[in-house]
């Protein structure tokens, strides 16, 4: 919570700290906000020079050019002794000869994750499945041709998420924007309760909804009251995401009965897109007459609170007052079934960050909507795919081979090898209003120590044994390709090689499950080397 005429000074000496400890891209980050905030404006100079050395270190000459010939001309202006402006002149002026001609040695930005042959009408999922949809039984996806284990079947960004309110701690471990694990802190300008893992992320958040949940006091607020906190506060998040007039405008494709067409649904506008998430099983029948007077009462404290911010006057529209005004209402309708959506349908998002090494996706750090998942995978506790995530950013992948017209499934509780029957089933009867028929509850599976743990065939088992050994060696030596490689090798074997269930088919899979969090945390090292 420093103020703006002394935060300049924090960035310039964590930026002198991060240069030292050879962070150039977070050093570059303090010392552009060094500028921001005007720190020792007739030293401006120095700064574009210390943001030049740090590109140079990169390996970006022409950026580091750029930024030595900007330093070059503010020293001339600046109020410095002319001894001193020579000598710097001479310094800059080296600098400048000195890498002009050379080329950039920048790392690559690696790929983005995206579905194996994305559908063209919703590219956030695979052309792979086919989704059809059954009176009373909802939207299905079905494999249009055989799909090999390994395949992503699905990338999906969420449209809104959270961090876990019952897990302070973790707030500040967490970017709030993007949901990465944060190893240098930019905090908010307005609540020291939230931090950002740059200035992108942190101006992007700003300038959006947490300007309103900064004008709500949500994160003080959360302090006092954590267990449902940030929950009751989800709604509004994606609420505060678009203008007023955008719902009221549109008001009929969210509330009304929505897409008729050929599933998957398109979603090449926000219109649509949201449409999809607003289309989400909500079960609104099932549900409980006290959960529904939750909603109820949330829903209208929700819009007092909106009246206490500067989304209305923000988009143009008179802040209501008195009673309900008619914009209101809808907003309302939206927030009400944004509530039902959302308790059906939160999936939960795991700790990733580009520093880490052990327990990649084991903290759970809080929750979000996934309309491309949730709208078209159903449930299974053996399911045929797993989920990870890179952030916010969601990815389903196989976890087996699927034969064609086998239904692909994820999973909203946990696998059957990890709790019994009779603790799943009334756990996903609780939160999900649904009795689970899947294979693994009808035939009551044992969990993994009670599994069915025979080795096959030598000649089988010579391979497996072959293969296990190359997996600890890749992994070991960071060679993460080839680790999901060879998983993909023991997975095909062991699949038509093992009865189901079996120990070793949960193992192998638990296995390639982590070789994927550890591509996800090579990737966010790439992107950030390359950025």
């Amino acid at each position: 919570m420093t103020a703006d005429s002394h935060i300049g000074s924090v960035y310039f000496h964590r930026g002198n700290a991060l240069m030292k400890a050879k962070r150039w891209k977070t050093a570059i980050a303090d010392f552009q906000l060094c500028i921001k905030y005007k720190y020792k404006p007739g030293e401006t100079f120095l700064f574009h020079h210390k943001i030049g050395q740090c590109y140079v270190k990169r390996k970006q000459y022409s950026k580091g050019v750029s930024s030595f010939e900007t330093a070059l001309q503010l020293l001339k202006s600046s109020t410095l002794g002319e001894k001193t402006k020579t000598e710097f002149t001479k310094i800059l002026t080296e600098c400048i000869s000195k890498f002009k001609n050379k080329k950039d040695e920048g790392v690559p930005c690696p790929p983005e994750f995206v579905p194996e042959k994305p559908c063209k009408q919703d590219p956030r999922v695979t052309d792979q499945v086919e989704i059809i949809e059954t009176i009373g039984m909802g939207r299905n996806a079905f494999a249009k041709d055989n799909i090999q284990v390994g395949s992503i079947l699905a990338v999906v960004d969420t449209e809104a998420a959270h961090l876990n309110p019952d897990k302070p701690d973790q707030i500040m471990k967490y970017c709030l924007h993007c949901m990465v694990g944060v190893e240098v802190p930019y905090p908010c300008s307005n609540c020291p309760r939230v931090i950002f893992c740059g200035p992108n992320c942190k101006q992007e958040a700003e300038e959006s909804y947490h300007k309103y949940e900064c004008q709500m006091d949500l994160y003080n607020i959360r302090i006092n009251d954590s267990k449902d906190g940030c929950t009751i506060f989800h709604s509004i998040k994606i609420i505060c995401g678009q203008p007023v007039k955008f719902w009221i405008q549109n008001q009929k494709e969210f509330l009304g009965n929505g897409w008729s067409g050929d599933w998957p649904a398109p979603v090449h506008t926000d219109v649509q897109r949201l449409s999809l998430l607003f289309q989400m099983a909500k079960n609104e029948e099932d549900v409980a007459a006290a959960t529904h007077a939750r909603h109820s009462l949330v829903t209208i404290f929700l819009l007092r609170a909106l009246r206490k911010t500067t989304y209305y006057s923000d988009s143009g529209v008179e802040t209501p007052s008195g009673k309900l005004q008619p914009g209101e209402v809808v907003i309302g309708k939206l927030i009400y079934r944004l509530r039902l959506i959302q308790d059906m349908n939160s999936h939960p998002v795991w700790g990733v960050g580009k520093g880490q090494k052990e327990k990649i996706g084991h903290d759970h750090i809080g929750a979000g909507l996934y309309s491309a998942i949730g709208s078209y995978f159903n449930s299974d506790c053996n399911p045929n795919t797993f989920r990870i995530n890179i952030g916010r950013k969601m990815l389903l992948i196989a976890c087996k081979n699927i034969r064609k017209g086998e239904e692909v499934m994820d999973n909203y509780c946990i696998h059957f090898s990890e709790l019994p029957k009779h603790i799943r089933n009334p756990w996903i009867k609780e939160h999900y209003l649904f009795d689970c028929t899947c294979q693994a509850c009808e035939n009551d599976w044992p969990t993994y120590k009670q599994l069915n743990k025979d080795r096959p065939n030598k000649k089988v088992s010579d391979k497996l044994v072959q293969l296990e050994m190359d997996n600890l060696d890749f992994v070991e030596k960071g060679l993460i390709d080839k680790a999901i490689e060879s998983h993909k090798q023991e997975i095909r074997l062991i699949q038509t090689a093992l009865p189901t269930p079996h120990q070793l088919q949960v193992a192998v899979m638990k296995s390639f499950q982590v070789c994927w969090w550890k591509k996800a945390v090579h990737y966010l090292q790439q992107k950030d080397d390359a950025e």
